[in-house]
């Protein structure tokens, strides 16, 4: 009776042993991208194409051409072109969806809670669909496509109190005055907006090797791939003192990060540390 039974069981336990060995679903794949993306992934440059995993802290670049990721069952991401984005935060897995925008546009349809920033707006909603532009200039943007939603204003990193926005809800940073000012979308936004975020976002179906495919590994960063990132307030980027801490060892790197954010305390630091004690000491 018990050698039968061991039998009966062995079905089931060499299917758990497969399942707990078999990889686990991406949490986010680029799903299309008309042309390939810059991709930042620790402290290299990538080329990246449809059917690559987006992981956190990724930081994506479009050029000419948008892109769209999908993250499990409840988010698109749309990217607009010449668009600059860091992965804060992906569901499924993570408590939202959370992104720093430094550049461009981006369409964000969710049914989790999420969160933009950019370095003058913080928008947020429970769920729903919004449209945020990172403009440069001071004045960057929103329109709540679908559901309620909150927008603040950021001031020197920190974000202020919230404006609340109801669907289809638009608001815009002055910068003279203390939150974002609601209206509505005016010419120069919907024309600049890329003709693809006029539409509800689609899934892309039957994309081969969904989460599978390899970046193209093209070399390690310059500081010139990172500079705006590096000296912009955004959410995030006290990580980037431990993630490029390896490329100080390029002496062009190193010379040029001394030469714009030498004086920063955490660079500094990094730059410089202190002598450890009872390290020796030289005398000339």
């Amino acid at each position: 009776m018990r050698i039968r039974l061991m039998f009966a069981c062995l079905p089931l336990l060499l299917a758990a042993t497969v399942q707990a060995q078999a990889p686990a679903a991406p949490r986010a794949v680029l799903t299309l991208a008309e042309q390939p993306l810059r991709l930042v992934r620790g402290a290299a440059v990538y080329k990246a194409g449809p059917g690559i995993a987006v992981q956190k802290d990724d930081i994506l670049e479009t050029g000419a051409a948008g892109a769209q990721i999908e993250a499990g069952p409840n988010a698109i991401l749309a990217l607009g072109p010449q668009t600059r984005v860091l992965v804060l935060e992906l569901p499924p897995g993570g408590k939202s969806f959370e992104l720093a925008l430094l550049q461009g546009w981006v369409k964000l349809m969710a049914d989790t809670p999420a969160r933009v920033a950019t370095p003058a707006l913080q928008v947020t909603l429970a769920n729903g669909s919004t449209i945020v532009r990172s403009a440069g200039d001071g004045r960057d943007a929103v329109f709540a496509e679908e559901g309620a939603q909150q927008a603040a204003k950021v001031d020197k990193g920190r974000a202020g109190a919230p404006l609340k926005l109801a669907a289809e809800g638009y608001a815009e940073v002055d910068p003279a005055k203390p939150q974002p000012v609601a209206g509505r979308p005016p010419r120069t936004y919907i024309t600049a907006m890329p003709p693809a975020f006029r539409d509800r976002l689609a899934r892309v179906p039957n994309l081969p090797n969904a989460g599978k495919a390899a970046p193209g590994k093209e070399r390690e960063a310059d500081f010139a791939d990172v500079e705006p990132w590096l000296t912009a307030r955004l959410p995030g980027v006290k990580s980037f003192v431990p993630r490029f801490r390896t490329r100080l060892l390029d002496a062009e790197f190193r010379k040029q990060l001394e030469r714009v954010l030498g004086q920063q305390a955490d660079w500094k630091a990094a730059l410089h540390p202190p002598a450890r004690p009872g390290a020796a000491t030289s005398l000339f």
